[in-house]
């Protein structure tokens, strides 16, 4: 009987510590795009950005259309040997691929800038919304709009931009907005 009586008052127990414990668990969400937006150095990756866009690709889109002619030219001109002929006609035809699908190049050239210039930001968001759980008691943090379904939860793109001493913009310029895809239910607790 002292045996029953004993497993059932450390039953007991571990029931209070379990619901005392899943109680202390505070739910929260962010978007670390979001998180990025907001630093105070960002402009500097997006200036980079644009002079990437503007010195490398701009300028390769004239070099390859002038490359084209001039190696089509060739090609097609009467007083061209036939060895030279076929080469100039594979380089023309080379240069031509890259013309017609130029847009495509183009798009993952910027791409994969992009993810080389931003990695240090995206790393340094994700450091930044780690401390503010930790400092502001959170256990759970998940991405704004990764589950369709959870617990309500805090946005934590406030207590972050107070952590980098920024003030974040109005909602009308839509930093932290739910799109109309996003589910409202995950609206912060005041």
């Amino acid at each position: 009987m002292k045996k029953v009586f004993s497993l059932l008052a450390v039953t007991g127990i571990l029931m209070l510590t379990c619901s005392f414990a899943q109680a202390q668990n505070k739910w929260g969400h962010t978007n670390l795009e979001d998180v990025v937006s907001i630093m105070p150095d960002i402009k500097k990756a997006d200036s980079a950005l644009t002079k990437f866009k503007k010195d490398s690709l701009e300028s390769m889109l004239p070099y390859y259309l002038s490359e084209f002619k001039r190696k089509d030219s060739i090609a097609k001109a009467p007083a061209t040997p036939a060895a030279v002929r076929k080469q100039a006609e594979q380089e023309a035809n080379q240069y031509g691929s890259i013309l017609q699908n130029w847009d495509q190049y183009s798009q993952s050239e910027l791409q994969r800038k992009q993810q080389e210039v931003l990695q240090p930001y995206f790393a340094k968001a994700f450091q930044l919304v780690n401390e503010v759980a930790k400092e502001n008691g959170y256990s759970w943090v998940f991405k704004q709009d990764a589950l369709l379904v959870a617990p309500q939860g805090d946005d934590l793109l406030p207590l972050v931009a107070k952590k980098l001493g920024v003030k974040l913009p109005t909602p009308a310029q839509g930093v932290g907005q739910p799109t109309k895809e996003e589910a409202p239910a995950a609206k912060p607790k005041k």
